[in-house]
């Protein structure tokens, strides 16, 4: 039951079951507020269409806070480079690793272990930041990720004065997994923030920000960990883990001077301080009072017609599709290569590459990468989700089968790990381009607003579940001491990047440009998959009535 705009929207309140509701065409200003257009959706939705450049001019101050929000998952991409990057550097194998046919090595139980358990830790964050979050809004969540964070820090920093190699690893998995669960709680919040302010042509180029930044945050753990390993001791190691802290002081500052999110407060029944929120991202070039009304209007046909913002209601109805979108776009990641790219300096190693030619590959293959997102975020705002995934995710395929058949010429000749690395380069660039970006935009579209934080917290776990299963069987696959395939891993991923085209066409909606009530609408209609690109409501109806039902 739609609600009077004084009372609150409790997250936690149970509604009974709507039927479906008959609208009478001739008399449509009596029908209710879910079968119609409201007048701030008319005002705004043409406005928020337009071409990038011009929306930035108008939405100047949610532009420049999207931006800031996506400066807290630098720290993020350092995480996943660090581990990676830091087993490599001969110091830290000293300290940590043991001998193993003369050269000293990181056992592969424990770097399974490194691999595996801070994904495990960013998933139990996202779950946690889906209710924190809803709970007792963004603000104090990225606030607790941070503080977090800076506890993970000094854990990990203090490992190396454990008595023996196994107490040091101990420590030192304790705190990466903390770590993990601080990213996971930063991560999901600022994801959340950026996709429920955004305007529509505003928001898939804003999350398309956070690939750009996870590779900036690599990209600063490789160049840490290139110029620490011709540190002496275990001085140049402790550096780049250090500073793993000043990274933590990002998502800080931006908790303490950020606006808490107006549809979040709208939610809670704070109205005025959600208008004053709305005031400080929109004003003074949008009326705040109308966006406001756009949001109410969504929350209540939400409300109306899903019942409560619980983590079950996210797998009940309409929602379980919604739900498995954002899974899939969550896992685009795992299947293009990322977790084998992030770690690539100790892969390339295996191949034949030394350790400082391998980081300087893959600190010019992340400038690359980064060179790739900036086109990217401008593809998104006039190529559609699903052609630039598709492509992007089928070169990367044909690039992953090129790796797989340098492991042919492994020992016969000196260049093959060099193409190794020239395809792994390339693969960033491509998926850069395209199906990273596009996964962001993906997942920041699909849930509704109401379930938006806890929707995300589940896709969160589903590309942290993947990650791990990757993380932890990867050393397995390309390690000396094990299955020792080296190149041939190229094949692995070969095979997943044409699974994730495969599923992707069949399940994957096109929903570039739409607003919030239209993807509801398309969502609640069943629309087929390759229907949604073309749907414009049935003629001579409001938006989303069919046959005179609004269902």
């Amino acid at each position: 039951m739609a609600q009077s705009d004084d009372s609150p929207l409790d997250e936690n309140q149970e509604t009974e079951r709507i039927q479906p509701i008959h609208c009478d065409s001739k008399n449509l200003p009596t029908c209710p507020i879910s079968c119609q257009r409201s007048a701030s959706q008319d005002e705004v939705d043409p406005e928020q269409r337009l071409p990038l450049g011009k929306a930035i001019k108008l939405y100047p101050k949610v532009a420049r806070w999207c931006l800031v929000m996506t400066l807290a998952i630098i720290s993020w991409g350092y995480q996943l480079v660090i581990v990676g990057a830091i087993v490599s550097v001969d110091a830290f194998k000293r300290d940590y690793g043991e001998t193993f046919e003369r050269r000293q090595i990181i056992p592969s139980m424990w770097l399974s272990m490194w691999f595996g358990l801070p994904p495990a830790g960013t998933a139990c964050g996202a779950m946690a930041a889906g209710w924190l979050g809803d709970r007792f809004g963004r603000k104090w969540t990225l606030f607790t990720g941070s503080v977090v964070s800076a506890g993970a820090v000094v854990i990990i920093f203090f490992s190396h004065v454990g008595g023996g190699a196994v107490t040091k690893r101990a420590m030192f998995t304790g705190g990466i997994t903390i770590q993990g669960f601080a990213v996971g709680l930063i991560k999901t919040t600022c994801l959340t923030y950026v996709s429920e302010n955004a305007p529509t042509s505003i928001r898939g180029s804003a999350m398309a920000l956070f690939p750009t930044f996870t590779l900036v945050g690599q990209l600063i753990g490789f160049v840490v960990t290139y110029v620490t390993n011709g540190v002496p001791g275990r001085r140049g190691y402790l550096g780049a883990l250090g500073s793993q802290g000043v990274l933590a002081l990002a998502p800080f500052i931006i908790s303490l001077t950020m606006h808490e999110s107006p549809a979040w407060l709208l939610r809670k029944g704070k109205t005025d301080r959600a208008l004053r929120s709305a005031t400080k991202l929109f004003a003074p070039k949008i009326n705040p009072s109308l966006v406001l009304k756009g949001y109410r209007d969504t929350l209540e046909e939400e409300r109306a017609t899903k019942g409560g913002s619980t983590f079950i209601a996210c797998f009940k109805d309409t929602n379980i599709r919604r739900t498995f979108i954002t899974i899939l776009a969550n896992v685009f990641p795992a299947l293009f290569g990322l977790d084998l790219l992030s770690n690539a300096n100790t892969f390339l190693e295996t191949v034949g590459l030394d350790s400082s030619t391998a980081l300087l590959m893959m600190i010019a293959g992340v400038v690359a990468g980064i060179g790739g997102n900036a086109v990217g975020i401008w593809t998104l705002s006039r190529v559609g989700r699903r052609q630039s995934t598709f492509w992007t995710m089928g070169v990367a395929a044909a690039f992953w089968c090129g790796v797989g058949v340098c492991g042919f010429f492994r020992g016969k000749l000196t260049i093959a790990p060099y193409f190794v690395a020239g395809f792994m380069v390339a693969t960033i660039v491509v998926c850069g381009m395209g199906c990273w970006p596009a996964g962001y935009a993906i997942l920041g579209e699909t849930p509704s607003l109401r379930l938006r934080a806890k929707t995300q917290g589940i896709g969160n776990v589903s590309a942290q579940a993947s990650s791990i299963i990757m993380a932890a069987s990867l050393p397995y696959l390309y390690q000396v001491d094990a299955a020792d395939l080296g190149a041939f891993t190229g094949f692995v991923y070969c095979g997943l990047c044409i699974t994730g085209v495969a599923v992707g066409f069949f399940c994957l909606p096109e929903m570039k440009g739409r607003s919030g009530i239209e993807i509801d609408r398309m969502f609640e209609l069943r629309l087929p998959t390759r229907k949604f690109r073309e749907w414009r409501g049935a003629p001579g109806r409001p938006d989303g009535c069919e046959d005179g039902i609004l269902r």
